[in-house]
C-alpha cells in the first residue's frame, strides 16, 4: 500500500512464520519499518504546528551563521532519539529506515530507485550549496556532534526549562488536575575521567548508592564502584497515567543532594509558566524538607504528596494514634462558601446562641409598648 493510499489508522498484526515464508519465496516489493511510519506522521505533526520553527527561533546557537538551518538539527536531533540511537555516527543509518525525509519532503531529500539494479538509495541535496559529492543524509554527522558539542549545558537546560515549555502550555499539553513528579536518578557513564563534573560512586547490585565506610566485607564485595551523572525532573501526567512529559530538568554531579535541585527546578517553573499549573507535586522521602514543602504550598498552592513508609517516623506517629483510638476518620465534604456551622456544640455555646438570637428578634420586631430609651430624652414628664 502507498504512502498516498492512506487515509485512516492502519492496523497491524505480528506473524513471524508468515513473513520468514514471503522472505524465502521472494513475495515482497518494497519494505518500510513500521517506525518510519509514525516517526514520518509524528514530524508531519509537529511541522504542521509550527513547532519545529518555535524550537529552532529560541535555541541557544553558539554559532552566527547557520549553513544549515537550526530546525535541521533539531529534526536530526529528535529522530536520534526517536529510534533509541545515541551516537551520531549512526545518523546515516536513521535517516534511511526513518520517517524524517518522507515527512518533510523533497527539500529533504528523496529515494530513488536505480532502473538497471531496482536498488533503493536516499539522495539529499544539502543546504549550504558546498557539496561536491552526492549527500545521502541531509547534514553530516559530523556537524551534528559538533553542534551538541559546542552548546553550553546549563544554556541548553534553560532553554529546555523556559522555552520548550512554554511552548508546551501553548499547545494545551498541560492537563487541568496539574498532577506533577518530581524524581531523580543515576546516569552511568564508562569510568572515564573525562567525563566533565561526573562522580565515580560505590553501588550495590540495586544500583543504590552505599557509603563503603558502614559495609562489611561480604556486603563490599557485591558492590561496583561506578561513574555517573543525576539527573533531576518534574514529569507532568494524569491520574489515569496516560502519558508523561517532561517540564523540567537538571543534570549535574551523580553525588549532588537532588532536593535542593528539584525545589529550584518548581520555583523556576512557577517564575516561567505561572501558579495554577501545577497543583499536586508527589515525591519520595529523599525530598522532604518542612521548609519548601511549606513555602510550595503558602507561596504557590502546591499540594506536596510524600507516601510514607514503615520506617519513617510520621508513620510510626499514625500507628500509635491509631492504636490508642485518637484517630477519627469522617468522609471528607468540600466547603461551601460560606461557613457551615458545626454541628457538635457545647451546651454553653448553644444557650448564648438562643439569647443572642431572641435579642437579634426584639430589635427586628420591637413591642407597640416598649420604645427605645432615647424616646424619653426630650419628653416633659417631669
Amino acid at each position: 500500500m502507498k504512502a498516498s493510499d492512506r487515509t485512516g489508522p492502519m492496523l497491524y498484526e505480528r506473524n513471524d512464520a508468515y513473513v520468514i515464508e514471503a522472505f524465502r519465496q521472494g513475495e515482497f516489493d518494497y519494505l518500510e519499518g513500521v517506525g518510519e511510519v509514525s516517526e514520518a506522521d509524528f514530524f508531519r505533526a509537529i511541522a504542521g504546528k509550527n513547532i519545529l520553527r518555535k524550537l529552532a527561533e529560541t535555541y541557544p546557537s553558539p554559532c552566527k551563521k547557520h549553513d544549515v538551518p537550526l530546525w535541521v538539527y533539531i529534526a536530526s536531533d529528535v529522530s536520534m532519539r526517536f529510534h533509541g540511537v545515541h551516537s551520531f555516527h549512526a545518523f546515516p543509518y536513521v535517516v534511511r529506515s526513518g520517517g524524517m525525509v518522507q515527512a518533510f519532503g523533497p527539500g529533504m531529500g528523496h529515494k530513488a530507485v536505480h532502473p538497471e539494479t531496482g536498488d533503493i538509495s536516499l539522495a539529499c541535496e544539502g543546504f549550504n550549496k558546498k557539496n561536491t559529492f552526492d549527500r545521502q543524509t541531509p547534514c553530516d554527522q559530523d556537524y551534528l556532534r559538533k553542534m551538541a558539542r559546542r552548546t553550553e549545558p546549563e544554556l541548553l537546560e534553560d532553554w529546555f526549562n523556559r522555552d520548550v515549555v512554554r511552548i508546551f502550555k501553548h499547545h494545551h499539553a498541560f492537563d487541568a488536575e496539574g498532577i506533577f513528579i518530581g524524581d531523580a536518578t543515576y546516569l552511568f557513564v564508562p569510568n572515564n575521567p573525562n567525563y566533565e563534573n561526573s562522580s565515580l560512586m560505590l553501588f550495590d547490585e540495586h544500583h543504590h548508592p552505599v557509603d563503603a565506610s558502614r559495609l562489611t566485607a561480604k556486603e563490599r564485595a557485591r558492590c561496583t564502584w561506578r561513574r555517573c551523572y543525576k539527573l533531576v525532573s518534574l514529569i507532568h501526567t494524569n491520574s489515569g497515567g496516560e502519558f508523561f512529559l517532561y517540564a523540567g530538568l537538571v543534570v549535574t554531579a551523580g553525588q549532588d543532594h537532588e532536593a535542593p535541585l528539584l525545589y529550584r527546578l518548581v520555583e523556576a517553573f512557577v517564575e516561567h509558566h505561572g501558579r495554577g499549573v501545577m497543583k499536586r507535586l508527589i515525591l519520595d522521602r529523599g525530598f522532604v524538607d518542612g521548609a519548601q514543602i511549606g513555602r510550595c504550598k503558602q507561596q504557590w498552592g502546591i499540594n506536596i504528596l510524600i507516601p510514607a513508609r514503615q520506617n519513617m517516623d510520621i508513620y510510626q506517629d499514625v500507628v500509635g494514634l491509631a492504636e490508642a483510638g485518637e484517630l477519627s476518620f469522617q468522609p471528607w465534604v468540600p466547603l461551601s462558601r460560606s461557613k457551615p456551622i458545626p454541628v457538635h456544640r457545647p451546651e454553653w455555646i448553644q444557650k448564648r446562641e438562643e439569647a443572642r438570637q431572641r435579642t437579634l428578634a426584639r430589635k427586628k420586631n420591637p413591642s407597640p409598648c416598649s420604645g427605645s430609651p432615647r424616646s424619653f430624652e426630650g419628653s416633659s414628664l417631669l
